[in-house]
């Protein structure tokens, strides 16, 4: 997504780490309670706009060490994100492609 160098060498996390990370950065930015955040809707219906939507995919890879192919990762919902994304990190990948998930 972004043109920093490549990272080299993700963060691994597990994928309730991922959850509780996603979950928060949501909850913060738009000012609910976390409880209030559901793990299986899909990103793009939770209420970001496409700016809001990048600046946590760039702050997601900032966190996990890592840099997205392509940053629309909308059709995921928290909880595939988190799976997918701790898979990807405890393989040492540190570039991730969405397209790759099953």
């Amino acid at each position: 997504m972004s043109a920093a160098a490549e990272p080299s060498k993700p963060n691994p996390r597990s994928a309730e780490e991922i959850r509780q990370w996603v979950a928060n950065y949501l909850a913060k930015h738009l000012q609910v309670e976390p409880e209030k955040i559901r793990f299986d809707e899909k990103l793009m219906d939770v209420g970001l706009d496409s700016m809001q939507f990048l600046v946590l995919v760039g702050e997601l890879e900032k966190w996990l060490g890592c840099q997205f192919v392509d940053p629309w990762i909308d059709d995921f919902t928290i909880n595939t994100l988190a799976q997918f994304l701790a898979e990807q990190v405890a393989q040492g990948k540190t570039k991730i492609d969405p397209a790759e998930r099953n």
